[in-house]
């Protein structure tokens, strides 16, 4: 079997053979540590966008126990850091591609300043699908990122996923947007979720806990609203939620 054909088999991305053969080495559990130690540093030697491609799929395989898996990663994170700029764009390849994505999101909050980590953050949640999550763990983790923001961008890119078929996913985007504290654009979508939640218990929750701590109410909603209230809830007259004691 040639280096190219184990690298498809690994999902790891043809190109540079010199490159491909130290990135299948990190890998690669069989290998030994040195041997892996050395395959990160030869990628950081290479300093090249498919090298630090390569580098970040150590981030998606658990190789020994813990404390030394661990220190593995933070070795190869220092490594990916150190890169700089030219780390960015494998980063959002990775992160476009992978489901284990938690230290690839650390590491671009770390190159990148505040306004071009949302920036990034926004592409990435562009190559979601809001109605299917195969990486469901994924979109949580961009959201609960997004939602330390305050952004106009934000309430466009996170209303569909008021509709994602996982309660998760729409509980964080239910999050994200009552963080930007815009009641004109978020109240409607967020009456609208607690409405069409019927069957979503969570999501409903979530949704009305949002519009309590606001004070925002349900008005052009109202009768829907009612027959949708968790029991714990209530209409005041000017259809505000409020809470019921004990």
């Amino acid at each position: 079997m040639s280096i190219l054909d184990i690298f498809r088999k690994k999902k790891l991305p043809p190109g540079d053979p010199k490159t491909q053969k130290a990135g299948q080495k990190l890998i690669n559990k069989n290998t030994e540590l040195g041997t892996r130690y050395e395959a990160a540093r030869e990628l950081a030697k290479i300093d090249s966008t498919e090298a630090v491609y390569c580098l970040l799929q150590r981030f998606t395989v658990v190789i020994g126990g813990a404390t030394p898996d661990e220190d593995e990663k933070n070795n190869v994170r220092k490594a990916v850091v150190m890169a700089g700029s030219k780390s960015i764009d494998a980063i959002m390849k990775f992160l476009r591609n992978k489901e284990t994505v938690g230290q690839a999101l650390d590491i671009l909050k770390e190159l990148t300043t505040e306004e071009e980590f949302l920036d990034l953050l926004l592409e990435l949640t562009e190559s979601f699908d809001p109605y299917f999550s195969k990486y469901p763990d994924k979109k949580a983790q961009t959201f609960m990122e997004i939602s330390q923001f305050k952004d106009p961008r934000i309430i466009d890119a996170l209303a569909p996923y008021l509709e994602d078929d996982d309660d998760d996913i729409r509980i964080q985007a239910v999050k994200a947007l009552a963080n930007q504290n815009d009641e004109e654009n978020t109240r409607e979508l967020l009456v609208q979720c607690l409405v069409e939640c019927d069957e979503r218990p969570r999501v409903r929750i979530a949704a009305c806990e949002v519009l309590l701590e606001k004070g925002w109410t349900v008005k052009g909603f109202r009768k829907q609203a009612e027959n949708a209230l968790p029991d714990r809830f209530y209409l005041n007259k000017k259809g505000a939620l409020l809470e019921r004691k004990g």
